[in-house]
């Protein structure tokens, strides 16, 4: 069984080919992103990147919450920035959005990403009660 994730407050993205996130009996598969769905540019509040990392985990939290989980089921992210000097208030807004951990396992990659965007974040979540 695979359920694709389109929160209607995160916009319709299904136009430009996206889903914003797939959940399957054991995995919840979720990808933030500060974007517009209108102007497909970053959202005006994006105004730091820590506003860009928060907005981009607030997206994931409601992907995932679509399927019944939180951010405390995230087992691993991808993170994308777009420049490297980004990295340490975006690693900030990062731990602050997990708290006092454990946090998951993160892979960071500097490299060029859509639009106008600075922060991306794809993560991945188990369902507690699977297998």
């Amino acid at each position: 069984m695979i359920d694709y994730l389109n929160p209607a407050d995160l916009g319709d993205f299904s136009p430009q080919g996206l889903s914003s996130g797939t959940a399957t009996d054991v995995f919840v598969y979720a990808a933030g992103l500060a974007i517009d769905p209108e102007t497909m540019a970053r959202r005006p509040e994006a105004e730091s990147i820590a506003d860009e990392t928060r907005i981009c985990l607030e997206n994931v939290a409601r992907i995932l919450a679509d399927a019944g989980l939180t951010l405390r089921d995230v087992v691993k992210t991808t993170c994308y920035l777009q420049d490297e000097a980004y990295r340490f208030e975006f690693l900030d807004a990062y731990k602050g959005a997990f708290g006092e951990g454990p946090y998951p396992a993160r892979s960071t990659f500097v490299l060029g990403i859509a639009s106008n965007l600075r922060v991306q974040i794809e993560a991945v979540a188990v369902r507690p009660d699977a297998g």
